[in-house]
């Protein structure tokens, strides 16, 4: 199994936390990663994307070259590709027609669960990953669950925990 995932959306949308420990979980379970957030000029705002790589073989290239999987948080940040792919997408920030009917697209309303859940935007992250890891299967809820309470000590833990859950109960 190798999956190529790139998360694109705006600066302050978690996109490199969501990485980061997708990345990390893979590797508590042994794969190979490889793993590279990048930045516009504006951290905050500006066009913001993490690219990760999960396999069970070595890595060859550490760059994405053909992603399996799309994550969108923003609609500045709709990629053109030519594979067929899953899109994971927000319906409250993504206007799907704009996306091609070639790939599999996924809505995952994780804004809107995450201002039910915590009146916060912050959670979205956490509600997408786990929406992306129950669809996938590409690492354990559990390794997730571990990583998240390590990487996110004193920035409430439990909550992006149970932001996670809620979104791995959706697929």
């Amino acid at each position: 199994m190798k999956k190529e995932i790139i998360f694109f959306g705006k600066g302050g949308q978690g996109l490199g936390v969501m990485g980061k420990i997708l990345a990390l979980s893979a590797i508590l379970e042994g794969k190979e990663v490889s793993s590279s957030p990048s930045y516009g000029g504006e951290v905050t705002g500006g066009l913001s994307q993490s690219e990760v790589i999960v396999s069970d073989e070595k890595i060859d290239f550490p760059t994405v070259l053909e992603p399996d999987i799309l994550i969108i948080f923003s609609q500045m940040a709709i990629p053109k590709t030519k594979n067929k792919i899953m899109i994971f997408y927000d319906p409250d920030l993504i206007d799907a027609g704009k996306l091609s009917k070639n790939h599999e697209l996924i809505p995952v309303p994780a804004t809107k669960m995450a201002m039910e859940i915590s009146g916060e935007r912050s959670i979205a992250n956490m509600i997408m990953l786990g929406a992306v890891i129950a669809k996938t299967q590409m690492v354990k809820p559990e390794s997730i669950i571990k990583i998240i309470h390590e990487e996110l000590k004193g920035k409430n833990p439990e909550l992006n925990e149970k932001a996670f859950m809620e979104g791995f109960r959706l697929r």
